[in-house]
């Protein structure tokens, strides 16, 4: 696996802001920080963080009032280290400013965007719904709204006869439901469209151990929500009959190598737990196995969560999955990124992750 920059590699993290029309980029020297938080549940978010100052001839500042960035403008802001290169890109739309005066000194304005998935939230795309899968349509969503859709990947499933769409629904939400009924995930990093399985059987991209590259690292481990196993009941629409399928712990491998996970769900809860799930429509049982498969999973996320602050990283972002070390038998392990925060100032670089451990 590869390991953390070392602090005798890192020279200086830097960013870049510059508009995507033009390509022309905000000088460096205006900017005091940024920071880019992003959750594999949400769009994308930037802030940066601007000195302002108002020219007394014309009675008006420098970047508030300035169209390079007025709202709805793209811009790309890469960030990282210079030597050695590691660096990522987050492309977005300005959607709002916030300026700060201040009598006694000069004033200061944060400007504030989300990645382009946020557009999805004001699109409903008319696609076809009859005989798809959701890969298909997610491309074709991808493609209608500007997207590459190189990053949709398509599950083993055969095409729906027809796939129902909630009125008024739009592309983010529809997106984000259907990659949910079957196990997939669904986001937008510049100009590509994701729509894929977890990555959370992967391996970990990044080895963090304590004592070694971790300043701070809180886990919870919770089983107020934890079921044993999930039972599908469903329409199977191409044979015309009702059937049922199961998924229990047994069946999938906990990442935080905790041996006695089924039995630490029973002992907490006092019997087994299962949970019932009904009236879906299917095309096989395979269909319906996957389905029990995923809830199962989905149901026991909670069980192990964290917070990891380290040394900034651009390749730290979610829907990544990294190795956590020497942290006590029960939180030792695979870890899957959710959320990532990212801080670039006069203070450094810091890398702040939301965590859960993989099942």
């Amino acid at each position: 696996m590869a390991q953390l920059i070392s602090s005798a590699e890192i020279y200086a993290p830097f960013f870049t802001v510059y508009r995507a029309d033009s390509g022309k980029a905000v000088p460096k020297n205006e900017i005091t920080g940024i920071e880019i938080d992003e959750d594999l549940e949400n769009p994308g978010m930037f802030r940066i963080y601007f000195n302002d100052a108002l020219d007394m001839k014309t009675q008006k500042f420098k970047w508030l009032d300035s169209e390079a960035i007025s709202p709805g403008t793209m811009l790309v802001i890469s960030f990282g280290y210079a030597f050695p290169r590691k660096e990522s890109r987050i492309t977005g739309r300005i959607r709002a400013l916030s300026p700060n005066f201040f009598t006694g000194g000069p004033s200061t304005l944060t400007v504030e965007g989300y990645d382009l998935s946020y557009d999805l939230k004001k699109t409903n795309s008319r696609v076809n719904l009859k005989d798809m899968t959701y890969s298909n349509i997610a491309r074709e969503i991808a493609e209608k709204n500007g997207f590459d859709p190189a990053g949709v990947e398509d599950p083993e499933m055969e095409p729906f006869s027809k796939i129902e769409r909630k009125v008024n629904e739009q592309d983010y939400a529809f997106l984000g439901r259907m990659a949910k009924d079957i196990g997939f995930e669904f986001f937008v990093r510049n100009r590509t469209l994701y729509f894929r399985k977890e990555a959370n059987k992967r391996e970990g991209i990044l080895d963090f151990e304590y004592y070694k590259n971790i300043i701070s690292f809180s886990p919870r481990m919770s089983t107020a929500n934890v079921v044993n196993e999930v039972r599908v009941t469903a329409w199977d629409e191409k044979n015309k009959e009702t059937i049922s399928e199961t998924a229990g712990l047994n069946e999938i491998k906990c990442g935080t190598n905790i041996q006695r996970f089924a039995g630490i769900v029973e002992e907490s809860q006092g019997t087994r737990v299962s949970v019932k799930v009904e009236g879906r429509v299917v095309r096989s049982r395979e269909e319906a196995k996957s389905i029990a498969l995923s809830e199962l999973k989905k149901r026991n996320e909670g069980f192990i969560t964290g917070t990891l602050e380290c040394a900034g990283n651009p390749e730290l972002r979610p829907g990544v999955t990294i190795s956590i070390t020497k942290v006590g038998e029960f939180f030792s392990g695979m870890y899957y990124v959710t959320k990532s925060r990212h801080v670039l100032g006069d203070a450094g670089y810091k890398t702040t992750l939301e965590v859960r451990g993989c099942l």
